[in-house]
């Protein structure tokens, strides 16, 4: 990474030589930095609060926030992990894996010291997404500098990408929050290189495949290359950092995989979720027409009555979904690019928002997402621009888009699936901004000093000047 570095009028910083100027994640004053961060912080706080009393509060709890507030309070109950729809329901305990287990791990938190209340959650995970400001201020800094980290963390207090799903106890606030902290730590190995940073990247992809499992994808697109492609490194410590990193990763995730393994019939590891989603995204309804990229429960009415236990369930949905995927490949390009094209707001962006009311958003808030999604989409794309000509490491940022992409065309489009790539966009947004208002403040000092030093000259040569 090449450092950013201020360029004061007197020039001393920048005539040291390059191994005493300081990394970019250390310029300034750091407890300056550290303030401006909090009160950023506070700032987004805020927002999520009054979004969450203003807009969402007395809300059903029904569908995922069900589940992941329930769970939570199950959890910390010592009772496990139930279907908490079917104890609810009929009173029957189920073993279940509907969601990998990280957000309701998290909302646990509070329910162990006695806050089991819907209100107390959605205050929680409000909390959890002011966390994510903090690690997208870290990563800017570290990425490109102080100015960037506040420009991040300003844009990640004030973006609705960021804040939208804190307050509805959705997996989404996790994903946000543990890819934020993924590409703070890659960035940090790719500084460092050692063990160390090593196993706390695999640490940070546990922690991503615990909170939304199909990102288990970022082992193979951002840790394995990231660390085979260590340039200056011998292959074999190459290796020892991968294997470091994956050593770390799989004794993170064994607790989990290891109890579901021992609680189902068919083998099932991070959830038994993919054959129900898949179940309600590959039919007729979603393969062309109004629904085309997106959704639909005509899917599921469909097919024949599934099993009760969860992992033949799981089974038995995949089985119907690959077996209409097979019959119906000519389709797949088309439904591909419509799943795109919902997921990144570029494919009937209007009718998309009016979709995610199913989940209680507002409507008023998604259009004003929407919007502002578009403009830090062109952004980030100056981003990658100035990044690339600074020889700094894109690989990073770009890995949780193009896994979340990838999902998107295996599973569908939906806003809430971009979340755990909102942390990136904003990053790269923020790089381009500065990098533009450094280029608009160089001249700008250029002209102030100039005319500084003309007047100083002429109150020299002429007494009456005024001064």
């Amino acid at each position: 990474m090449s450092p950013e570095v201020s360029e004061p009028a007197s020039g001393v910083i920048a005539a040291l030589p390059s191994a005493a100027q300081p990394a970019p994640g250390r310029v300034g004053r750091p407890r300056r930095w550290y303030l401006g961060v909090a009160a950023i912080c506070l700032l987004g706080l805020g927002i999520r609060l009054f979004y969450l009393f203003h807009w969402l509060h007395l809300t059903a709890v029904q569908g995922d926030p069900f589940y992941y507030h329930e769970a939570a309070n199950l959890f910390a109950d010592g009772r496990g992990w139930p279907d908490p729809y079917e104890l609810r329901l009929s009173g029957r305990y189920v073993a279940d894996a509907q969601h990998p287990p990280l957000t309701s791990l998290l909302l646990a938190v509070p329910s162990l010291l006695g806050f089991t209340g819907f209100l107390s959650h959605q205050v929680f995970s409000c909390l959890l997404g002011v966390g994510s400001i903090v690690l997208v201020a870290l990563a800017g800094r570290r990425i490109a500098g102080p100015a960037t980290g506040l420009t991040a963390a300003g844009i990640a207090a004030v973006y609705p990408g960021m804040w939208l799903n804190d307050p509805l106890v959705m997996s989404e606030t996790t994903g946000i929050l543990t890819c934020a902290w993924i590409i703070l730590a890659a960035y940090r190995f790719a500084d460092r290189r050692g063990f160390a940073e090593a196993a706390w990247l695999g640490l940070a992809l546990a922690a991503v495949m615990l909170a939304r499992a199909e990102l288990a994808l970022l082992a193979l697109v951002l840790v394995v290359p990231l660390v085979t492609m260590a340039r200056g490194v011998p292959w074999r410590r190459r290796a020892g950092l991968l294997a470091v990193a994956a050593a770390t990763s799989v004794v993170a995730v064994a607790p989990w995989v290891g109890y579901n393994l021992s609680r189902f019939h068919e083998p099932e590891y991070l959830s038994t979720g993919l054959g129900s989603t898949l179940a309600v995204t590959h039919c007729p309804a979603t393969y062309s027409g109004r629904d085309l990229g997106w959704w639909s429960f005509d899917c599921v009415l469909a097919l024949p009555s599934p099993p009760q236990e969860r992992s033949e369930r799981d089974v038995f949905y995949r089985h119907a979904a690959y077996d209409y995927i097979r019959d119906h490949s000519d389709r797949l390009p088309a439904v591909a690019a419509a799943r795109l094209g919902r997921t990144w707001g570029v494919y009937h962006p209007w009718q998309q928002v009016r979709l995610d009311t199913i989940e209680l958003r507002p409507l008023s808030l998604s259009r004003i997402g929407m919007v502002t999604l578009w403009v830090l989409e062109v952004v980030a794309v100056g981003g990658v621009v100035v990044l690339r000509r600074r020889r700094t490491a894109l690989l990073p940022l770009l890995a949780v888009p193009i896994t979340l992409s990838l999902a998107t065309v295996i599973v569908y489009g939906t806003t809430r699936f971009r979340a755990a790539a909102e942390p990136a966009v904003v990053l790269l947004a923020a790089v381009a901004i500065t990098a533009a208002a450094g280029r608009l403040a160089g001249p700008l000092r250029s002209r102030a000093t100039w005319i500084t030093n003309g007047q100083r000259a002429r109150s020299d040569t002429d007494p009456g000047y005024p001064t």
